[in-house]
């Protein structure tokens, strides 16, 4: 066993023995669920996060950390549909914006863009700083073929973090579909993190001829 397989085993058997000891414990029961889910055992997270909501139904800060918790184990299936119906039902502003963008993205992650749009610019705009929202924005942009868009996007999570991966790779993708091969972004994004970008190279291949075959169309902006 692994050293971090050791620590998980630690924490899952710490919080087993938190929530004995005190079952009115609800971040305990959310703790769980989520390192369940970081050591994939779905299944029994799925479980023991529908079981806390049962549990916590009178308790309305726990149930709506453990509706969050709920969606994070079907996000993390691959259940986006049933992922977004629990974070559709957090309305306490403390997580209402981390639900708004993982809406976004079980949307963007079933490549229904316009749906996950929505959720994105509310992200947003509930927190413009938010660097992730915005390079996920941007990429639902790019995902729309709406180049001039997804790099404002880019642009303003750039503006809060010059040195993200992400936002720089994404505003490279843009110059390059655009005919400007050798950007300052991409070579930055490759500056930040090498292994990382060459992982990507397919993904911008890819990007950039879809973009590209839609100028031809004349339908790209």
């Amino acid at each position: 066993m692994t050293q971090p397989e050791n620590a998980a085993q630690a924490d899952m058997a710490r919080l087993v023995a938190e929530i004995n000891a005190n079952p009115n414990n609800w971040q305990a029961y959310a703790d769980l669920v989520a390192v369940l889910v970081a050591t994939e055992n779905l299944i029994e997270a799925e479980d023991l996060a529908l079981k806390s909501l049962g549990l916590f139904q009178a308790n309305d800060e726990a149930l709506q950390n453990l509706l969050y918790a709920t969606g994070n184990v079907y996000y993390v299936a691959g259940d986006y549909q049933r992922a977004n119906d629990f974070f559709g039902k957090i309305t306490d502003l403390a997580i209402l914006h981390d639900a708004t963008v993982m809406q976004a993205q079980g949307w963007y992650a079933q490549n229904q863009f316009q749906k996950a749009l929505v959720y994105a610019l509310t992200a947003v705009e509930q927190q413009p700083e938010d660097t992730g929202a915005q390079v996920l924005l941007g990429n639902i942009w790019l995902g729309l073929q709406h180049e001039s868009k997804a790099a404002e996007a880019f642009d303003a999570a750039i503006h809060v973090d010059p040195m993200n991966f992400e936002a720089n790779f994404g505003r490279g993708v843009v110059a390059t579909a655009k005919g400007d091969q050798d950007n300052q972004w991409l070579a930055t994004a490759q500056m930040i993190d090498l292994q990382r970008y060459q992982s990507q190279a397919q993904r911008l291949d890819e990007i950039v001829q879809l973009l590209s075959g839609s100028r031809l169309d004349g339908e790209s902006d």
